[in-house]
């Protein structure tokens, strides 16, 4: 599960454009690539402007690649 405080933070740092981001509502939104991102606490993953499953395939490792530290660690 996706910690809001942590992906807000990440993202701002990232300086990704136009963000966007309500840890109350447990959503960011961002620009990356001109695409528009749209992630959600639950971790579920909303792009918009793809035109394919292998640029959704990219856009998402560049996503994983953002946020892999806004990631709460489940394991302890």
């Amino acid at each position: 599960m996706l910690v809001m405080e942590r992906l807000c933070e990440v993202l701002g740092r990232a300086g990704v454009a136009e963000l966007k981001c309500s840890v109350r509502l447990g959503v960011a939104r961002f620009e990356l690539e001109g695409r528009s991102v749209m992630l959600y606490r639950s971790g579920r993953v909303d792009i918009r402007r793809i035109q394919n499953t292998g640029e959704a395939r990219n856009v998402l490792e560049q996503i994983a690649s953002l946020v892999r530290d806004a990631f709460s660690d489940t394991s302890s």
